[in-house]
């Protein structure tokens, strides 16, 4: 589905606000905020959305700082990164959960980081361009929307919320870094979406994979063939 752009404004809504998705988004921003891709773009309105609120052991892990606590994460993660917003970038805080299409809303780029299997099957049924982040400890895995059904049926069958910290990480301070591992191929991703979306020469979106910090890629998911329904 094409993008008009310099005549509205492109739509970028990343679907949670912890590990993953604090980092992701104070990642993009700052790449957002000026130089010619954006200039391409025309607006750019960059969506976080997530009704949490903000506690002491967030603190290990996630984009926030002690004076945020008790309040909302998606109101704290735009405080911070406010300076970065002009007339061509501007910052949405939606302090809500995505339990259905209507509260997805418009987007034309999607980032579900979310311990959510509800939300994550709304992104996928509901958005063209969507990538799916999750990890446990040092390990990410990345789906998108180039991915085989069957595959993304598969992986979503067994999908009990869970932290992106294995069990006792944070009282015992073994903080694992996989939620960054994962966050950076989203930024990467949405930014190559993004250059896609202008026609830019050489734009590749990241490949779908899982991949540990410790050992590496450990393998690249099935994508839809040419022509597949």
């Amino acid at each position: 589905m094409s993008v008009e752009t310099k005549k509205g404004t492109v739509e970028i809504a990343i679907v949670g606000a912890g590990g993953i998705g604090s980092s992701l988004f104070c990642a993009l921003v700052p790449a957002l905020h000026r130089g010619g891709l954006v200039e391409s773009l025309g607006r750019v309105r960059v969506r976080i959305q997530d009704s949490d609120t903000v506690d002491a052991d967030n603190l290990a892990h996630q984009r926030f700082l002690p004076e945020d606590v008790g309040g909302t994460k998606v109101a704290a993660i735009c405080r911070a990164m406010a300076p970065f917003q002009s007339e061509r970038l501007q910052l949405e805080p939606r302090p809500t959960d995505v339990r259905g299409p209507e509260d997805l809303g418009k987007a034309d780029v999607v980032v579900v980081a979310v311990d959510s299997p509800l939300a994550r099957g709304v992104v996928h049924a509901s958005a063209d361009r969507w990538l799916d982040l999750r990890c446990t400890g040092d390990g990410y895995i990345s789906i998108d929307h180039r991915v085989d059904g069957e595959t993304v049926s598969g992986l979503d069958g067994d999908q009990s919320p869970r932290s992106c910290q294995i069990d006792g990480a944070i009282l015992s301070g073994n903080i694992q870094f996989g939620y960054l591992a994962a966050a950076a191929h989203g930024a990467q991703w949405v930014l190559q979406t993004l250059r896609m979306i202008v026609d830019e020469d050489g734009a590749m979106q990241p490949y779908p994979q899982s991949a540990s910090i410790s050992f590496g890629t450990l393998g690249r998911l099935d994508l839809y063939e040419e022509g597949q329904e």
